[in-house]
C-alpha cells in the first residue's frame, strides 16, 4: 500500500494528507488560484478552514510561500474565494 503524501499547511503548520488540504497558486499575472490541484507554478496548501487563512496572512507567507511578491493580492478577494471552495468542497466556511 502506498504512502500518503503529506504536505504542511502554511497556517497552522500542521502536517496532513495532500488530498484534505486546499492548494493555493500564484498565476503569472500575480494573481492567485484557490483549489486548484492541477495547476502549474509555486504553491501552498492550507487546512480547508478560514482560521488557517486568517493565520496564514497575518503571518505574512504568502510571498515567501510563492517565492515572489503579490503586490495585487488583496485579503478579502482571496478570502472569499478561499470560502467558495470550501462551499464546493462541502466543507462549512466558518
Amino acid at each position: 500500500m502506498a504512502r500518503p503524501v503529506l504536505r504542511t499547511c502554511v497556517g497552522c503548520r500542521r502536517i496532513r494528507e495532500q488530498r484534505t488540504l486546499v492548494r493555493i497558486t500564484a498565476d503569472p499575472s500575480g494573481g492567485v488560484r484557490v483549489d486548484a490541484p492541477k495547476a502549474p507554478g509555486r504553491g501552498a496548501y492550507l487546512c480547508a478552514s478560514l482560521p488557517c487563512l486568517e493565520k496564514a496572512w497575518h503571518r505574512r507567507v504568502f510571498p515567501r510561500a510563492f517565492r515572489r511578491a503579490l503586490p495585487g493580492l488583496d485579503e478579502a478577494a482571496l478570502r472569499e474565494r478561499f470560502g467558495a471552495a470550501l462551499q464546493r468542497r462541502g466543507v462549512i466556511a466558518a
